[in-house]
């Protein structure tokens, strides 16, 4: 069992919630086995995401075109090692393993690490708002 599912097994012993199994579900489809076909299954209609300012469209275009541009650019996956909920906040505590991807062979990709925390607003069942600390 890999560290999300055991968080997720976790949390639903103590607060079973399908909010943060469609949050949990959301990190790893999407971000990390980037099925971004998906997307609609778990943002609301109406999704912004406050943590892409630099980006004019801050809706589910907006995040595709962000997830496109990454998986161009970096490999990375997103690991919860926490998790709360807090009335409609799912809030994830995350570990983010980033590496530049390279064309050339010879080159080694170094592997940066950093902790932050995402939080996600539900909103009938799917994710309406997301933040993010890094």
């Amino acid at each position: 069992m890999n560290n999300t599912a055991m968080i997720k097994a976790a949390h639903a012993e103590s607060q079973p919630s399908p909010d943060v199994d469609l949050v949990v579900e959301y990190i790893d489809s999407v971000w990390n086995q980037k099925r971004f076909a998906e997307l609609s299954a778990y943002l609301h209609d109406d999704y912004v995401d406050h943590s892409m300012p630099h980006v004019s469209v801050q809706n589910k275009e907006g995040l595709l075109l962000y997830l496109g541009e990454m998986a161009r650019t970096v490999s990375h996956t997103t690991e919860i090692v926490g998790l709360t909920t807090l009335g409609e906040l799912v809030i994830c505590h995350i570990r983010i393993s980033v590496a530049a991807l390279s064309t050339q062979a010879d080159t080694c990709r170094v592997t940066e690490v950093f902790y932050g925390y995402r939080t996600f607003r539900m909103c009938a069942g799917k994710i309406a708002e997301h933040w993010e600390i890094i």
